[in-house]
């Protein structure tokens, strides 16, 4: 694949055919499951940090650490669905999405790569979502 046709896929994706809004509504899946990723690695390298610092395992202290689990594991819901053609998630994903990235550059100050990780996923919603209301408007018109 083309790197123009590749940066298209990822930033504006084509929604013209069923087949191109099929293609573009995986981005949403893709943004998804690199959300799961990010929080599950954020979750372990937490428990990894914490664990050895205490004599005694308290769960007060990998209430940080769950949370980080619990968001990848909605994440990869989500993402399951979105790949499955699910508006609502999709839609949904970008909305938790939107408020995750919110809390990311207000708690961050400067450069981290954890906000341009978000930043792409965002991207990456945006045109799951274009590709999923297209779907819906092929289907309206009876051309799936």
């Amino acid at each position: 694949m083309k790197f123009a046709a590749l940066a298209q896929r990822i930033f504006y994706p084509r929604v013209d055919s069923f087949a191109a809004a099929e293609r573009a509504m995986q981005n949403g899946g893709v943004a998804g499951w690199i959300m799961v990723a990010v929080h599950f690695v954020l979750g372990a390298f937490v428990i990894m940090l914490i664990i050895p610092e205490q004599n005694v395992i308290s769960g007060d202290a990998l209430w940080p650490a769950m949370i980080q689990l619990f968001i990848a594991f909605f994440y990869g819901a989500l993402a399951t669905y979105a790949w499955r053609r699910s508006r609502a998630a999709i839609v949904t994903m970008l909305i938790l999405l939107t408020l995750d990235t919110l809390i990311v550059i207000t708690r961050v100050h400067g450069f981290d790569p954890q906000a341009a990780i978000h930043i792409l996923a965002i991207i990456l919603a945006i045109g799951g979502m274009r590709g999923s209301f297209a779907l819906a408007a092929f289907r309206r018109a009876g051309e799936s």
